[in-house]
């Protein structure tokens, strides 16, 4: 009796050793999620004559009138610097925008947006959350875009810098190891018992 109880148990750790062995390899299978920084620079034109009032992005260029372009990128953003964006206009600071950038195959949805300062000394800082996609990697929440921009305005065009930064959640992988570790335990603790 007592060594069919253990051949039982060994089938079922057995089992489980499969069943994990099947769950690697469907985690494999899952793109990666989006990781890194990017930057742009460029210029913007506003809804009003300095940053101390504005409330609005009417249009976005550069210094020749053309779209922003990155000027830094890291991570799976890596090989975009000098590349120039596509931003979504108009914008009201403190709302959200599908679509708000696109840049070398990667498209950011800006969900919401705060302005943090914008208190009359000529510069404006607006933060904000979304979605970063595109590429074959997963799509990739919890983003973060900051904007600033600054008076001096050069024919009404207004000087601005922005970035983005992708962190992944490493929290379903901790969990899945976490759990195959607890149960691998539990099986040595019965088989111990089981020789007792």
């Amino acid at each position: 009796m007592k060594n069919r109880s253990i051949k039982t148990i060994l089938v079922f750790f057995a089992l489980g050793l499969i069943s994990c062995a099947l769950c690697v390899q469907q985690a494999q299978a899952v793109p990666l999620p989006i990781t890194g920084a990017i930057t742009f620079a460029g210029g913007v034109t506003l809804d009003t004559d300095t940053v101390n009032t504005a409330s609005q992005v009417m249009t976005w260029l550069d210094e020749n009138g053309d779209m922003p372009t990155v000027q830094s990128a890291s991570g799976s953003f890596t090989g975009l610097d000098g590349q120039t964006a596509t931003f979504a206009f108009p914008w009201t600071f403190g709302s959200g925008q599908a679509a708000f950038w696109t840049v070398g195959g990667f498209t950011f949805n800006l969900i919401s947006s705060t302005i943090i300062s914008q208190i009359g000394d000529g510069f404006l800082l607006v933060s904000g959350t979304g979605t970063i996609s595109g590429n074959g990697y997963a799509t990739t929440t919890g983003v973060t875009w900051l904007f600033s921009v600054q008076d001096d305005a050069s024919n009404g065009v207004f000087s601005f810098s922005g970035g983005s930064e992708a962190i992944p959640d490493g929290g379903p992988t901790v969990a899945l190891l976490g759990l195959a570790l607890a149960g691998i335990e539990g099986i040595r603790r019965k088989l111990m018992r089981a020789k007792s």
